[in-house]
């Protein structure tokens, strides 16, 4: 819903302010004036001495008294913002506000208009802590689904929540297939129908998809009221190793004019896809239940991903970075895989962030960077029990801190942060600012090059990292 712009009421303070000058100002004026057309045309001003001495008195009255009146109106407006920062300074007193706007005037005009930012301040704030209640609620199902196999089905409902929501769709549906037949294992925006109902409604669409094994894609088309879903709609089939494990399937859009799939969101599903399928794979056949976790929740990180257009790819990228500069430091393999692993979901802690503020274009609120700052430690929570994956925990918390001490969320310093988080560090920062940004838009690598050389000349990041990664482009090697 479109807010109104605030409007203070002038008008009624002009008025009074042209009136309150004229009978002070303009009328002594006009008696000058008129002694002074007498004195050109006569040659002297007649006027009796108790002539002069009542015009000095109404003079002199008028000014006197609107004297007051202007020092009555200007005080009440001092009285009014002093309460006002009173009721920041200690708190909102509403029963004060209400009282005010309850007048006639100027004055209860801007108690009005406090009243109005008071009362989006509060919306701001309630939005805030639903954002917060959020990013709990998500934790804490991805932790209960951690920590037992028989979950497997409630992370995958996740993933598709987050994904429906990612792509702006009515509905989704994941389905697995084995000896032959269709099941349903997760579904979202179907609550009125049974899953038996489901299954057969798209039945034909899941058997073309098994049998050929590629994208499904029913573009907008008429709308029939009795069909149970809508176009535009899109099956993809989850394969990984030439093993076909089901399919994944999003239908019909949430806004008017029924738009369809575009070419990035297609790749979006096509990764989404190759993740679940890996999930599959591992939940049935890997007896490392961890690893199948990680796949799932790399999933999970995707969709959150995709949340955001300007964001999307970004850790595949961040990843790619990191490796090559791991290579050309010349660390081991084993350091390269944690570096990778810890690229795919170094952002994962903002899968409770709403978009809103992800999505924000221009600066963010204080509450909103508190927000934002806190998805280093989520992001560490959620794979904490994964103990296999303990060497992720550290890059993942700390990819945002800096050598001078001025990163978040520990300020940790230069001897505290290892070189496997300097490199992470660094793959994030050029990527950010290599890709467009809602409120910017990409820079050219010779201006993300000056950047990373202030920020090594002011001593937030590794010098010896930076300087690998300018190597890499500047042969073609990245």
């Amino acid at each position: 819903m479109k807010k109104e712009k605030l409007r203070i009421p002038y008008t009624s303070l002009l008025r009074k302010f042209n009136v309150y000058f004229i009978f002070t100002s303009l009328v002594p004026f006009l008696f000058l004036f008129y002694f002074y057309l007498q004195k050109v045309s006569v040659g002297r001003i007649e006027i009796k001495d108790y002539q002069f001495f009542i015009l000095l008195s109404i003079i002199g009255l008028l000014s006197l008294f609107f004297f007051f009146v202007i020092r009555s109106t200007i005080f009440k407006i001092v009285q009014l913002t002093q309460k006002i920062k009173y009721s920041f300074e200690e708190r909102i007193d509403k029963e004060l506000i209400m009282n005010l706007s309850k007048g006639e005037g100027e004055i209860a005009e801007l108690a009005k208009v406090f009243g109005e930012i008071f009362s989006r301040l509060e919306e701001n704030i309630k939005e805030l802590e639903r954002t917060k209640r959020k990013l709990y609620n998500v934790i804490t199902r991805v932790g209960e689904t951690l920590t037992s196999t028989e979950n497997f089905d409630a992370l995958i409902k996740l993933i598709l929540e987050t994904t429906v929501d990612a792509l702006e769709v009515k509905r989704g549906a994941i389905f697995s297939r084995e000896a032959h037949r269709f099941s349903v294992r997760a579904t979202v925006g179907w609550e009125n129908f049974s899953s038996g109902k489901v299954l057969h409604a798209l039945e034909s669409f899941l058997e073309w998809t098994a049998k050929e094994k590629r994208l499904l894609l029913i573009p907008s088309l008429e709308r029939r009221k009795e069909d149970i879903f809508l176009p535009p709609l899109i099956a993809y089939p989850l394969i990984y190793r030439e093993r076909f494990w089901g399919v994944l399937v999003l239908c019909e859009r949430r806004e008017e004019g029924e738009r369809n799939f575009t070419e990035d969101e297609l790749k979006i599903v096509s990764n989404l896809s190759f993740q679940i399928a890996i999930a599959f794979e591992n939940f049935k056949l890997s007896k490392d239940i961890e690893r199948t976790y990680f796949e799932t929740i790399s999933a999970l990180a995707l969709a959150v991903e995709a949340k955001d257009p300007y964001s999307r790819g970004h850790s595949e990228r961040v990843g790619k970075y990191a490796e090559k500069i791991a290579q050309k430091l010349n660390l081991s393999e084993e350091t390269r895989e944690i570096l990778r692993d810890a690229a795919r979901l170094h952002d994962i802690g903002k899968i409770g962030i709403e978009d809103k503020i992800l999505k924000k274009e221009g600066e963010l609120s204080l509450e909103e960077k508190e927000v934002i700052r806190k998805h280093p430690i989520i992001g560490e929570n959620i794979l904490k029990p994964l103990k296999s994956f303990s060497r992720l925990l550290e890059p993942i918390r700390h990819h945002h801190e800096f050598l001078d001490g001025s990163g978040y969320p520990d300020g940790l310093k230069e001897g505290q942060i290892p070189l496997i988080t300097r490199i992470l560090t660094v793959a994030d920062i050029f990527d950010a600012l290599t890709t467009s940004r809602p409120y910017r838009d990409a820079l050219s690598y010779e201006e993300a090059k000056k950047v990373l050389e202030n920020y090594v000349k002011e001593g937030k990041i590794d010098k010896k990292v930076v300087e690998a990664l300018f190597e890499l482009i500047d042969k073609k090697e990245l």
